[in-house]
């Protein structure tokens, strides 16, 4: 039989522990779309796989949960099972055998090693720990057919030669050190560091997404000055928001169409000493609901004379605006 390649294996193994526990929990029949729901794959790479392994379903039940548990066990498992073996006791050493420890029915940890006289002659979850020159012997004795390697980084390379030397088909290395092994040998290299780091960037550039999508709104600004419209635009694009800009009300009302704004910085005075109040009469005839933040030098005035509520107006902000506050009003009105 020809090998089945790894990302397959990977999922076949996923599949089963996915359906041992629903099986466990009564069902008996599942459909693809199910399982990829759960193994978070497509429905189309669920038929594929498990077609590959020769199983298929049943268009009115589906596929017998068993039976795939099954047949997935005759592709992955030995008849008499594997031995594994365990080289560096450590924390993370020992963290491998608590949680393995009867994992699986077909694999089974049978020996450990290491060079810490404290850790030579015990037991551990009942498996004895040797002393790794004895590592050679052990393998022989025990029909050991894969090894994992959770010691130091500079011994992993002697520890994976020994290993290779002494039968071993298939090695886990868990150091930082990559490993050459030869050909007829499986090598499967998991870098708790790199994944870690993996991780973290992952962590942060999702992170970044999410305040794109929080913030990634589209602001219009409309103000004469241009000093002001160049400050605010910089604040407003480092914090996430798309900007467009006029200096006159006129422009600035035909960008509307276009640039679709979420929210709108409009000051009063500009091209006209009412720019600002023809601008916000001409929203409320033409019914355009955009959230308007109004920014005046006459501020306290302004808001004596204008009836928010009805002209769509969130607040009126005294010039000079403090940018912090500005973001705090933007972010609690779109």
């Amino acid at each position: 039989m020809e090998p089945i390649n790894g990302k397959t294996i990977e999922r076949l193994s996923l599949y089963r522990r996915l359906l041992k526990k629903i099986y466990t929990e009564g069902t008996g029949y599942f459909y693809s779309h199910d399982l990829a729901k759960m193994a978070h794959v497509t429905s189309v790479q669920v038929r594929r796989d498990l077609m590959y392994i020769g199983y298929s379903g049943n268009n009115r039940k589906g596929y017998e949960t068993k039976g795939v548990m099954d047949s997935i066990g005759e592709i992955m498992d030995t008849k008499n099972g594997m031995n594994i073996c365990i080289v560096g006791i450590g924390n993370l050493g020992k963290a491998l055998v608590n949680f393995l420890h009867d994992k699986s029915e077909k694999l089974k940890i049978t020996a450990l090693f290491d060079i810490d006289e404290n850790l030579i002659g015990k037991n551990y979850m009942g498996v004895p720990c040797y002393h790794v020159d004895r590592l050679s012997e052990k393998i022989s004795e025990e029909n050991i057919s894969i090894g994992m390697i959770a010691a130091s980084s500079r011994s992993a390379k002697d520890i994976a030669e020994k290993m290779t030397a002494s039968g071993i088909k298939a090695i886990i290395n868990y150091t930082t050190t990559p490993l050459n092994l030869p050909e007829n040998t499986f090598l499967e290299e998991i870098d708790i560091t790199t994944s870690l780091e993996k991780a973290s960037y992952f962590a942060k550039v999702l992170g970044e997404k999410k305040i794109s999508q929080e913030c990634g709104k589209k602001i219009l600004v409309i103000d004469d000055d241009s000093d002001i419209v160049n400050i605010y635009t910089v604040i407003l694009k480092k914090n996430g928001y798309e900007v467009s800009s006029s200096l006159n009300s006129k422009e600035g009302f035909s960008m509307i169409s276009k640039f679709k704004p979420d929210l709108i910085i409009l000051d009063i005075m500009m091209e006209d000493p009412d720019a600002g109040f023809l601008f916000l009469n001409e929203l409320k005839e033409k019914n355009i609901n955009i959230p308007v933040i109004l920014q005046s030098s006459i501020a306290k005035a302004t808001s004596n004379v204008l009836d928010v509520s009805q002209l769509n107006i969130k607040i009126i902000l005294q010039k000079p605006v403090d940018p912090d506050d500005l973001i705090l009003k933007i972010k609690k009105y779109i």
